[in-house]
């Protein structure tokens, strides 16, 4: 069973956004390396008042799979308003619950594969 694969990170990322209906960002699930497979599913959230790229991406650590955030750097400061830095939070707020939400999905697939090819 794939649980890495484009097409599982894509559901995975409707259900959450589903079940997260005031979601006011842009997430685009990209085939990471455009290779099928344990490596692909990168997941793009565009931030409302922030041009930085900021991606969720699956990494082996310590053995097991991890979800992480990247904020790619950028070049130039920017300034936000209180309005504006609520919206930031916000989408920080949401990147780090789809995030929470990536890593139990595949937390879950892991285990049931694992019991799968334990019979």
């Amino acid at each position: 069973m794939p649980y890495r694969d484009q097409a599982t990170v894509d559901g995975w990322v409707r259900e959450f956004l589903e079940s997260n209906a005031n979601t006011h960002t842009e997430v685009s699930v990209l085939d990471k390396d455009f290779t099928a497979g344990p490596d692909s599913g990168l997941v793009v959230v565009s931030l409302r008042n922030a041009s930085t790229v900021t991606y969720i991406q699956p990494v082996i650590s310590d053995g097991a799979p991890h979800w992480l955030v990247t904020f790619e750097a950028r070049r130039e400061s920017f300034d936000l308003d209180f309005a504006g830095v609520a919206q930031l939070a916000a989408d920080l707020s949401l990147i780090s619950r789809m995030c929470e939400h990536l890593q139990i999905k595949t937390d879950v697939a892991l285990q049931m594969k694992a019991a799968g090819s334990a019979r």
